[in-house]
């Protein structure tokens, strides 16, 4: 202990800063100790006083030092406390516990560590580097990669750089990835093949994707890694094809695959539906012993679950030891996505008894497949338990949660209000989201609503919708009609590249057709690049509404030739086009062909359909005959319905009073039977039943439905307008209706012109005219 301080008294402070000496009245400072040159006329070198300190300091018990070994020297005294501990870590030390506020997330923590550590070393660096790449903080990145230039430590290490490019991958900074990609090729670390794959990925994750498929093929030395990151990047920009090509190229040079290598490219083929593709990689990993590993096992069970193959998705994922989380959230979306909801909310429930470890929690992405599940059921109550628990466990604020809880609520009759109060609180909104509000917007006949949210969207937020978007806009536009908004929509799928996508082609085919032009449908319909079951069975379901049933009926046999199965959707309107050309035969022989050609069951809307086609023949006995073979569960209000209107206007009243109980049963507060049924009386002169109906509805409270019409008015800022039969609400109500009293006037003029001046006559047409025209 003497001796070492007598050493003490004669060596030098830490390298990079002068010793402190008894006099200084300026000792220095604690940012200092990095980077600082040893004051003039020291003795001897910094660097050669710390290697002597470092070779003296294992031999000392650090209880036996009276002050830290860094301050002056001076005679040891006893003291009657316990002496102070080191305040500066050895290097050993100061990079293990960057490295662990790093690991767990406190960057700001593991930063001020750095600033006031002594020495520091390229591990050291490195700990924080990596930090700041994995926060996607670019910026402190780069001003950590500056300070190391500015030290004596090699900044062209291969492995330093690959930190600073992965920042800039996680940030999608090209502009910083240009800047490290001149200071490696200057510096020569290009050449490193760890240095190029990180550059590749860093520019295909900044949206370069040419730059990185440039560098990838300029690499003088490529590995497997290399290879995952190219195949991986294609698929990420649409590129499936290209990625599955590159695979094959990899598997040509000889380059052994790994489990993510195989992920990459059975992602590649899932994204583009390349089942056989997918099946040939899927025998070669079970040949090399890869289809059990956790990656290539969630990546296979994706891939046949998008290809509609939930039996083979589930063994893949059996393969597996355990299930992680991962592999749970595959089975799962596969039920969600293949239809199978309650398989997925059962699965979910499994995977909560069997979470006893970390491995098997539910994630975000875990809660958004099961929330999913749960609206393609509109099952709201367990979506509402399932938003409290991941809420509970902080995912309720995650996108993909968010966007699940918005499809929900959106889907769910009269929960509106919660879909766009989870959506104004999601603090991150993609074009999904977007999308899923508009589109419950737009479900509720709310176009301007939904037209106002698209606006929005488009100046502040995503500037290109996808098909999603513009098949609810289309859907608002048809169903008010409103041809002008459905034209600028057209041309605005045609400038995004989306007008061949066949969700956006069928909706502008029904916008068209419901806005009565069939001819733009006709030329949407004959301009596909693609043939497609939705896009047939729009155009026959808007020829039937037109009442062209021959052309309707010419265009499903013509699907059929073309290899295309026809669905429920295209039945129905096969049926409708049978009911409107009055085909009886023809609609039967339909019906029965779609259980034995088909295999497709009949539902309530298609026996409806025939039932008002044996009602207008004047086959009420039949008609209620197929209403009685039907399934007890399938016998609800609308085939009912359909019986009573043909009974109303065939005069049947036995069969309409029937017919009229069963719909009041189903409805019991509709007023449909009631006014069918008095209409029916009315029809036959039984002037006192059909009172009598009139009275019971006014005794139940039944209301019937008002009618109500919309017209497009305005400028260049045009909008849809909605009125109904005597409506008093619009500001300018006055004006409207003296300009209607004028119309009326004008048409009665024009209609009944006597040949001599009739003043009472006149006097009479204006009087029924006025008291009929708000009706």
């Amino acid at each position: 202990s003497r001796a070492l301080a007598r050493f003490a008294s004669k060596s030098p402070a830490p390298a990079g800063r002068a010793p402190y000496r008894r006099g200084d009245t300026t000792p220095r400072s604690r940012g200092d100790w990095a980077g600082a040159q040893p004051r003039a006329g020291e003795e001897f070198q910094a660097a050669e006083g710390t290697q002597m300190v470092a070779r003296f300091a294992p031999r000392v018990k650090p209880h036996r030092l009276g002050r830290s070994m860094w301050a002056e020297a001076a005679p040891l005294r006893p003291e009657p406390h316990p002496p102070p501990v080191f305040s500066v870590p050895p290097l050993q030390d100061l990079n293990a516990r960057l490295k662990r506020l790093v690991q767990s997330g406190r960057l700001l923590d593991a930063q001020a560590l750095f600033d006031g550590a002594p020495h520091r070393d390229e591990a050291s660096y490195s700990a924080l580097l990596a930090g700041h790449a994995a926060a996607g903080d670019v910026a402190g990145a780069m001003a950590l990669f500056s300070r190391i230039r500015a030290s004596s430590l090699p900044a062209a290490d291969p492995f330093v750089l690959s930190l600073a490019f992965k920042a800039c991958a996680a940030a999608a900074d090209a502009s910083h990835a240009a800047s490290l990609h001149a200071f490696a090729v200057s510096s020569s670390a290009v050449s490193s093949v760890f240095v190029a794959t990180a550059l590749a990925d860093a520019y295909a994750k900044a949206g370069r994707l040419e730059l990185a498929l440039r560098v990838f093929d300029e690499m003088p030395l490529k590995n497997v890694v290399s290879w995952t990151t190219l195949i991986s990047a294609l698929a990420r920009a649409g590129r499936r094809h290209d990625a599955v090509r590159r695979f094959a190229e990899m598997r040509a040079s000889g380059m052994p695959c790994d489990s993510h290598a195989f992920a990459a490219a059975l992602t590649a083929c899932a994204d583009t539906g390349l089942l056989s593709r997918g099946r040939e990689v899927h025998s070669l990993c079970a040949k090399l012993g890869f289809d059990a590993t956790p990656y290539v096992a969630n990546a296979l069970a994706t891939l046949y679950a998008r290809c509609g193959d939930v039996h083979r998705a589930l063994a893949a994922v059996g393969r597996m030891g355990s299930r992680d989380v991962a592999a749970w959230t595959t089975v799962i979306s596969s039920y969600a996505q293949t239809g199978r909801a309650k398989e997925a909310i059962l699965a979910f429930v499994a995977m909560l008894r069997d979470g006893a470890s970390n491995a098997a929690r539910p994630n975000e992405y875990t809660y958004a497949a099961v929330i999913a599940a749960c609206a393609n059921i509109s099952c709201v109550h367990l979506g509402e338990q399932l938003h409290a628990q991941a809420a509970q466990r902080g995912f309720a604020s995650s996108r993909s949660v968010a966007n699940s809880l918005v499809t929900l609520y959106a889907r769910a009759a009269g929960r509106l209000s919660a879909a766009d109060a989870v959506f104004q609180e999601s603090a991150a909104k993609d074009v999904v989201s977007w999308s899923a509000i508009i589109s419950g917007y737009a479900q509720e006949g709310l176009a301007g609503e939904a037209f106002a949210l698209f606006t929005e969207m488009r100046r502040h937020h995503c500037p290109r919708p996808n098909e999603f978007t513009l098949a609810s806009l289309l859907s608002a536009c048809a169903t008010a009609a409103s041809l002008d908004a459905g034209r600028q929509l057209h041309a605005l799928a045609v400038a995004a590249g989306l007008e061949h996508h066949a969700m956006v082609r069928s909706a502008l085919i029904d916008m068209y057709g419901k806005s009565g032009n069939m001819s733009d449908a006709d030329v949407v319909f004959l301009n596909r690049t693609k043939d497609d079951v939705v896009s047939w069975t729009a155009m026959i379901v808007g020829n039937a509404e037109h009442g062209h049933s021959k052309r309707a009926l010419e265009l499903f046999e013509e699907m059929c030739r073309v290899g295309l199965k026809p669905d429920h959707v295209a039945f129905i309107g096969v049926l409708s086009a049978c009911c409107h050309a009055g085909a009886v035969e023809l609609g039967l022989r339909y019906l029965n062909a779609m259980s034995k050609s088909y295999g497709l069951e009949p539902s309530k809307e298609h026996y409806g359909c025939v039932v008002d086609l044996l009602g207008r023949a004047g086959r009420i006995d039949e008609a209620e005959e197929l209403i009685g073979g039907m399934a007890a569960n399938e016998r609800d209000g609308v085939v009912w319905t359909s019986l009573l209107r043909a009974c109303a206007a065939r005069g049947e009243e036995q069969t309409g009073k029937k017919a009229a109980e069963r719909v009041m049963e189903a409805e019991p507060w509709g007023a449909g039977a009631h006014v069918a049924m008095a209409n029916l009386y009315a029809s036959k002169g039984q002037w006192c039943e059909a009172a009598q109906e009139r009275h019971m509805m006014k005794q139940k409270g039944v209301v019937k439905g008002v009618g109500w019409s919309s017209v497009t008015v305005g400028g260049e800022e045009r909008g849809v307008g909605v009125f109904v039969a005597g409506d008093r609400t619009h500001p300018q109500d006055n004006l409207i209706y003296e300009m209607l009293d004028l119309i009326y006037y004008g048409v009665g003029m024009a209609r009944y012109v006597p040949d001599q001046m009739n003043l009472a006559s006149e006097v009479e047409l204006m009087v029924n005219t006025y008291s009929s025209s708000y009706n």
